[in-house]
């Protein structure tokens, strides 16, 4: 079996894009390139902005500001994104899945594709 290997090293934003769009290639349900850019910059965001809540009101100022949305906009893609079983619930706080939460400061992959020409 040939193995393709790949490493790169990223700013911050950029390896959680790349993070994320190597798992939406996975999941059943995908989402958009702008979805994948707002979960970046929320997983970027520093610890002290979060403060336990990633999707706090700071937090959501700071990316739609650094994206240009609006807060409607912004509103519109995390529903989406809940709806697509990328974030979700948890007591009161909304959550990214675990799943979608990279290693830092490194994560790797390993991904198996197997030709069935009987299918």
């Amino acid at each position: 079996m040939k193995v393709i290997q790949k490493g790169f090293e990223l700013p911050k934003v950029e390896y959680y894009k790349a993070h994320m769009r190597i798992v939406n290639a996975i999941f059943p349900v995908n989402i958009t390139d702008k979805e994948i850019e707002i979960l970046a910059h929320f997983l970027s965001l520093p610890t002290e902005i979060i403060n336990g809540d990633v999707f706090n009101t700071f937090a959501r100022k700071k990316v739609i500001e650094t994206l240009g949305l609006t807060h409607g906009g912004m509103s519109n893609h995390i529903k989406n994104m809940k709806g697509k079983g990328y974030l979700k619930r948890e007591g009161d706080n909304l959550v990214i899945v675990p799943a979608l939460i990279p290693a830092t400061p490194s994560q790797g992959y390993n991904f198996k594709i197997v030709l069935n020409e009987q299918i």
